[in-house]
């Protein structure tokens, strides 16, 4: 069929208003009244009062439709929706508001066809990367080195609208109801943002991401950039990114149900969204988003994200964020973060859980993980394999090791807790009525500290235990305190045998005296229980600890006294 040029008659054209302002208010808020008005005027003045530009061909307005309405402080799509009804619908794209007429009886498709060039208006330069696409199929093209594109679109509509996208560059519109060819090329102007807003091109995005850029196509992400418009479908199918349903222009709708059998990419999901390796999505997720491999979304999730390997998200996480081996979430998660290796978020209310390592910088819940937890604030519970770090706690770590800058509220519980502004450390050589000799280490804070220790009595046998106390300051709180201890040791004569049991409990009920920053002495009386098994053949412990027991029971195997004692130490 032979290409006839273009003319601006309005059985071929409707109206194409070009976009010469600045980027719309999204949020903008109107108020209009219509007395005895005829529709096409009234979408006339809704024009001028809207930042937005409204698109639409006039035969497709229904004759003789006078308004007599008053809107407050509404936005123009509402407004719009009014006075139009059910029998119109309405496509965002950048600062138009395109108005065409629904497809209620679904038609035979027709071929429509573009052909031209596109300039840049100021230079006059050839513009190439030019994104050229029909708003209902989304069939698109790039334009070539020389700015010059030809693209054919299907569509069940009466005409086809195709807009001219590239960034920077604002966007211009054109509807055709036949083959044409444009005389003359497009001309492209810059498009210009007001100060601390950005249009919806330089919003947050995925592409930089490695994974991104692996799953799709240089094509797909041009179209990204340049196109400034999002569209909502109920369901999209890919095999992987730019093959399937939404073809190039995946990037820019949104899916209600999306299937990718290897790899997806969209600008976001509410529903469902389910593929066999991975799923990238520009902005949020509401629903449900499981891959094989993993997720990668650039803005908010609010449901369940499931990946086998890696889900890594740019916003916020409502919800459940899972993977086998790491999550990502660059803001925060408001819920439940688990990966099988590391989790890594900047702030999680809720229960973080990972097999290795969990990171955040602010922890409000539970923070778990088989290694290590780390974290600038922790309000709440952390628990780690091996070692917790927070700048500041105000709640309970509980590990192995346990560090942080300041302990304001709660504690930590470990065998070394080390507080850097408010703790203390303390090695101290100690004798009691059991042990001559032993070599103690105190770490954690006054209200509770952990106790390591070691001791021997010359050749007979050695021990070591742990334990946790207080020091409780009295008077002006740097001199006298009380310091109640409970300490459990194992003794033994030479190499431990599982079989044998010696465990000695001690209560100690101390009064200790600061005489320096780092010399302090105390000393008090202690209460003892000592448990073994290791009895000779006239049943007496073999380990004899006791001096006198006022308790002194036997059972079966076991041998159990209770006695006073006293303990004496000097701690550095």
């Amino acid at each position: 069929m032979a290409v006839s040029k273009i003319t601006l008659l309005s059985t071929f054209l409707s109206i194409s208003i070009f976009l010469y302002g600045q980027s719309p208010d999204e949020d903008q808020k109107i108020s209009i009244s219509f007395s005895n008005e005829p529709l096409q005027a009234a979408l006339l003045r809704l024009d001028e009062a809207s930042d937005h530009r409204l698109s639409y061909n006039p035969r497709v307005l229904p004759s003789g439709v006078i308004l007599n309405q008053s809107f407050e402080s509404e936005a123009p799509e509402t407004i719009l929706k009014e006075i139009l009804g059910n029998t119109f619908e309405l496509k965002h794209i950048g600062n138009y508001i395109i108005i065409q007429k629904a497809n209620l009886t679904k038609k035979e498709k027709a071929t429509f066809q573009l052909k031209g060039g596109v300039k840049d208006a100021a230079t006059g330069k050839e513009l190439m990367d030019v994104s050229i696409y029909e708003v209902n199929s989304l069939q698109s093209t790039l334009s070539n080195e020389k700015g010059e594109f030809d693209l054919e679109a299907e569509t069940h509509f009466e005409e086809a609208t195709f807009v001219i996208s590239k960034r920077f560059y604002q966007d211009t519109v054109v509807r055709v109801s036949q083959l044409r060819a444009l005389e003359s090329p497009i001309v492209l102007k810059e498009e210009k943002i007001t100060k601390g807003r950005k249009s919806i091109r330089e919003r947050v995005n995925v592409l930089p991401s490695r994974l991104a850029k692996f799953f799709t196509s240089d094509k797909s992400r041009k179209n990204a950039q340049n196109v400034n418009f999002v569209d909502t479908r109920p369901f999209q199918f890919s095999l992987v990114p730019s093959i399937g349903t939404n073809r190039k222009l995946s990037s820019q709708v949104r899916n209600k149900v999306s299937l990718n059998l290897m790899a997806g990419y969209a600008y976001g999901v509410r529903g469902v969204e389910m593929g066999g390796l991975y799923n990238i999505d520009r902005e949020e997720v509401r629903g449900i988003q499981v891959g094989g491999f993993g997720n990668t979304v650039g803005g908010e999730v609010h449901g369940l994200q499931a990946g086998g390997f890696i889900n890594t998200t740019r916003d916020y996480v409502y919800g459940a964020q899972i993977a086998g081996f790491i999550n990502v979430a660059s803001d925060s998660v408001n819920g439940f973060q688990m990966g099988g290796f590391t989790n890594v978020t900047r702030e999680i209310r809720g229960l973080q859980i990972a097999g290795f390592n969990n990171h955040t910088s602010n922890m409000a819940g539970f923070q778990l993980s088989g290694f290590i937890n780390t974290t600038r604030l922790m309000d709440g519970f952390q628990l780690a394999g091996f070692m917790n770090v927070a700048k500041e706690v105000r709640g309970l770590q509980l590990s192995v090791v346990n560090i942080a800058d300041s302990v304001a509220s709660g504690m930590q519980f470990g065998l070394i807790n080390i507080s850097r502004k408010n703790g203390f450390i303390s090695p101290a050589l100690e004798s009691d009525d059991v042990i001559p000799y032993r070599l103690s280490f105190r770490s954690g804070i006054n209200r509770f500290y952990s106790v390591l220790s070691a001791g021997i009595r010359g050749d007979d046998y050695w021990s070591y235990g742990v334990g946790f106390g207080s020091r409780l300051f009295l008077r002006n709180k740097t001199t006298f305190f009380i310091n109640p201890e409970f300490r459990w040791f194992n003794l033994a004569e030479g190499r431990i045998r599982e079989d044998e049991n010696n465990y000695l409990m001690r209560f100690n009920l101390n009064l200790g005296y600061q005489i320096f920053k780092r010399l302090s002495v105390t000393t008090g009386p202690s209460v003892n229980f000592y448990a073994t098994n290791q009895l000779d053949e006239t049943g007496e412990p073999i380990i004899d600890i006791a001096g006198r027991p006022f308790l002194d029971r036997s059972s079966g195997n076991s041998r159990y006294q209770l006695w006073i004692g006293y303990t004496v130490g000097v701690g550095f």
